[in-house]
């Protein structure tokens, strides 16, 4: 196999629509490396996770994007300004039922495709949670820089525990 290829922070996730297929998610979802955003739980009771790997931008009103309801894998296009997504091949069109999905939206529609700028974390620890004021995914012990990959609201988007997570502004100077 090309090296470049498994080495690609999103070929965990082309792994995991293969086993997803097969039936194996709910394990495989946690371990997506960081391409994997875990929104929280939709009204239906599966969970809701963004492939952070699949977002596009192609106009200043929608972003494409791949989540997967539980196993399914759903191709989507976010209408930020409506605050709206449509799913595809139906080409039906969604408003938020749950926080998961709002969280995905809003996470969808703040994401930036840019290469990782960089902020220092003064004053540690300093708790990195799964969403804003979520369960904590880690913490950072020590005076560092860290990636930021954009925000929602005064939350920063950051890889520095291996997944994508949030840390607040507040914690952070750039």
């Amino acid at each position: 196999m090309n090296r470049a290829i498994a080495n690609h922070p999103c070929f965990a996730l082309s792994i995991f629509s293969i086993f997803a297929g097969l039936g194996l998610t709910e394990q495989l979802v946690a371990s997506a490396q960081s391409c994997n955003y875990f929104a929280g739980t939709a009204v239906n009771g599966k969970s809701v996770n963004v492939d952070l790997c699949s977002i596009s931008i192609p106009s200043d009103r929608s972003v494409d994007f791949v989540y997967y309801l539980g196993s399914e894998r759903i191709q989507s296009q976010a209408n930020c300004p409506n605050g709206t997504w449509t799913t595809f091949p139906e080409r039906q069109i969604n408003r938020p039922q749950s926080a998961a999905t709002q969280r995905m939206l809003n996470v969808v529609c703040s994401y930036r495709e840019t290469q990782a700028t960089s902020a220092f974390v003064f004053d540690p620890p300093s708790n990195v949670r799964r969403s804003p004021n979520g369960n904590i995914l880690c913490s950072v012990k020590t005076r560092q820089s860290i990636n930021i990959y954009g925000s929602v609201g005064s939350w920063y988007y950051t890889d520095v525990c291996g997944a994508i997570g949030v840390i607040d502004a507040g914690q952070l100077k750039f």
